[in-house]
């Protein structure tokens, strides 16, 4: 479904079916951060209320962990918001509203 990390192909290369048109804009970076920051936040305060480590430790981690979490799921997201417009057959960028 993707040329790239996040480039999606123009043709789906089984059935030849255009996803070039079809634009998620700012959905999938929403999703990612409401699901990273739900998978993340509620582990950094429990950890961070009964561990004593170092602050250099704290402020390595969690932003690797977020990164980690955000780079895994932001390719899935976009794909679940392009199959969702293709789905409910929302119009694409390539139908303008008079």
């Amino acid at each position: 479904m993707f040329a790239s990390y996040l480039k999606q192909v123009e043709h789906c290369a089984v059935c030849g079916e255009a996803w070039g048109h079809i634009r998620a804009d700012d959905a999938p970076p929403w999703l990612t951060i409401l699901i990273v920051g739900h998978i993340l936040v509620p582990p950094a305060i429990a950890v961070e209320a009964w561990e004593l480590w170092p602050g250099w430790v704290s402020m390595t981690l969690w932003p690797a962990l977020a990164l980690a979490l955000s780079l895994l799921i932001l390719p899935r997201a976009k794909g679940l918001f392009i199959a969702a417009i293709w789905k409910t057959r929302a119009p694409g960028s390539e139908q303008s509203n008079p």
